[in-house]
């Protein structure tokens, strides 16, 4: 089989070296519906108390809740199809951590710009012109630089946990594909090996139109001018003729007497006074 990074990345069944997959999910996707929960609560919570917001501060707060409140929702769905083996759920909870995971880098880009933004105007205003010694401004710019330094940190390490998370979903969502396909497969056989048509053709399922079903054509037999009928009565032979000294005798006439002459199983005629005369001269003979 070729190397594929594909399989590498998103085929395997384990995580962090000897973990299920299915245990990490489970796990996730609890984490998930707790944190996600906390911070949808208090987010819904803060636009409802807080009278006196910019639009601009208003629709990030309302945009930050609904992201929440899908990952809570998708967290369960995850966490109900890790336990029951649904791969739907399982499906929906890999394709909403993809977005979340997308949002969270577009954010994270976004506030990083502000982060460097806002220490180098600090930095240039409250460190160099602020402070005159010049001990104190290499402390105060030392803390600064810091500070974003552990903002990319923090972020950074957020967003490898969150593309891990992804890549270990992604891997139970393949797991549950490949245990379907197989079970499928596994019972299209069964099916198979007890169907009396070919798989091209109709059949039990379109029984019910009679004109899909296929019929021989019974090519194989000649014609006939007449239909057999087992019920009809059978003809009797004509009647025949025997000499009987002298008489004419009717074989068919029932009421008359037997007719000396048999015919014999290989075909001829014979009387009891032949064969009576052949075996007498057979002895002789001897």
């Amino acid at each position: 089989m070729a190397f594929s990074y594909r399989r590498l990345f998103f085929g395997g069944t384990t995580f962090c070296c000897c973990l299920p997959v299915r245990f990490g999910v489970i796990v996730m996707s609890s984490l998930g519906c707790l944190v996600s929960g906390i911070l949808m609560i208090l987010l819904w919570f803060e636009l409802s108390v807080t009278l006196y917001m910019t639009t601009q501060e208003r629709v990030a707060f309302v945009l930050a809740a609904l992201t929440e409140t899908i990952l809570f929702m998708a967290s369960i769905l995850g966490l109900v199809g890790a336990i029951v083996r649904k791969q739907l759920f399982t499906q929906i909870y890999a394709y909403v951590l993809y977005i979340n995971l997308f949002v969270n880098i577009v954010v994270a880009a976004y506030l990083t710009f502000e982060v460097t933004r806002a220490t180098s105007n600090a930095e240039s205003v409250a460190c160099q012109a602020a402070i005159k010694d010049p001990g104190a401004q290499s402390q105060c710019t030392g803390l600064l630089t810091f500070a974003k330094e552990v903002y990319l940190v923090i972020a950074g390490t957020v967003l490898l946990v969150e593309f891990y998370g992804t890549i270990v979903a992604t891997r139970y969502l393949n797991q549950l594909q490949r245990e379907k396909g197989a079970a499928r497969a596994s019972r299209v056989d069964t099916e198979r090996a007890f169907q009396l048509k070919p798989r091209s053709q109709h059949y039990y399922s379109q029984l019910h139109d009679p004109g899909s079903q296929y019929t021989l054509e019974p090519a194989y037999l000649g014609p006939s001018d007449f239909e057999f009928n087992p019920y009809e009565e059978t003809r009797l032979p004509n009647p025949t003729l025997s000499i009987k000294h002298g008489e004419l005798v009717n074989d068919m006439d029932i009421t008359g007497p037997p007719p000396p002459i048999e015919i014999g199983y290989g075909g001829g005629s014979w009387t009891h006074d032949a064969i009576a005369d052949e075996e007498k001269e057979r002895m002789k003979r001897r």
